[in-house]
């Protein structure tokens, strides 16, 4: 069926209300052709549709774990469709609210990459602000053929705060610490990490340590030196540099060979924003809070359940 007659019945359908049965009488056809063009019409994207909902938070939990960590914003999306990908459109959705309401004219946003900071940047609106830069926080190339998506986050970011954006086209882990030093005092390299760390804003998601994470797949790791990462008690990372559940970074010399913000200094930003999805980042996020390196979280509710699981059952900080 050509796109005129999909529009035809596409708009019967949706814009005249006539059932599926009474456009099949209508154009002489079955009721399953009518079904198919309608099906049709939505792929080729003829006919849109979009489910509008209020997204509030599960205030119970917010509390909670406020009080628990002293955090100043916490917001957990429910849990309506317990779909991974949903739950990540949802918790983007509120963060994007959220930047909507604090990003303020000349603004410094510091941003990394990840599977959750890939599904906020599908979420983001264009917000009326001025003089916004926008500047990756760690190297984003990856060493095998695995995208990071680092650069298409960095673009939807920019498009969104009318910003200039500031990349780093680089690995975000080396060799050796001269390495580091070396491509860090090139004067571009030199001075975004100055933005970066001169930034207000950050937003970063939490890594779950473990060989599905991206840093694996993009070949920063054999599977041998990721072993004895997780070995040395790593369950989670920020901007690619790993800790362990009481917040510690796990490998200094990991760390020195690592380009990008240092957990430190996300301790002095005004606004630290974390973002995880899933109840197996529990030990991941309780490490990150442990570390003190966000002050505002954006999870959901499964996952929030899972930490304070977690933190009310005395969570062994020596053995995990």
């Amino acid at each position: 069926m050509d796109s005129k007659n999909l529009l035809k019945i596409a708009r019967l359908y949706y814009e005249v209300g006539l059932t599926q049965e009474q456009i099949a009488q209508q154009e002489k056809v079955s009721r399953a052709t009518i079904s198919r063009a309608l099906d049709a019409a939505v792929k080729q994207g003829i006919v849109e549709i979009k489910i509008r909902y209020p997204l509030n938070s599960v205030e119970y939990l917010e509390e909670k774990i406020t009080k628990k960590y002293g955090l100043k914003k916490v917001f957990v999306v429910p849990v309506i469709v317990p779909y991974p990908e949903i739950i990540k459109k949802d918790v983007g959705r509120a963060l994007f609210r959220f930047l909507a309401q604090i990003v303020k004219n000349d603004d410094i946003i510091g941003i990394s990459w990840g599977m959750t900071m890939a599904a906020v940047a599908e979420q983001l609106e264009k917000v009326e602000r001025t003089g916004i830069k926008i500047v990756q926080l760690n190297g984003g190339i990856g060493k095998s053929c695995f995208a990071t998506n680092a650069s298409a986050i960095l673009e939807a970011f920019t498009n969104a705060f009318s910003a200039v954006p500031y990349s780093l086209p680089v690995p975000t882990i080396v060799d050796s610490p001269e390495i580091v030093n070396v491509i860090s005092s090139d004067s571009r390299i030199r001075d975004t990490l100055e933005l970066a760390k001169n930034s207000r804003i950050t937003i970063y998601g939490i890594g779950k340590a473990s060989t599905n994470s991206i840093l694996f797949k993009s070949g920063y790791f054999t599977a041998e030196e990721y072993k004895e990462l997780l070995n040395k008690g790593a369950v989670g990372d920020i901007c690619s540099r790993y800790f362990n559940i009481r917040g510690e970074i796990c490998d200094k010399y990991l760390d020195s060979r690592t380009i990008g913000i240092s957990l430190n200094l996300l301790k002095e930003k005004e606004y630290a924003i974390a973002l995880a999805v899933g109840e197996d980042k529990a030990k991941s996020i309780i490490g990150a809070l442990q570390g003190g390196y966000l002050n505002c979280l954006f999870t959901d509710e499964i996952t929030a359940n899972a930490i304070l699981h977690y933190q009310e059952g005395g969570l062994n900080y020596e053995s995990s």
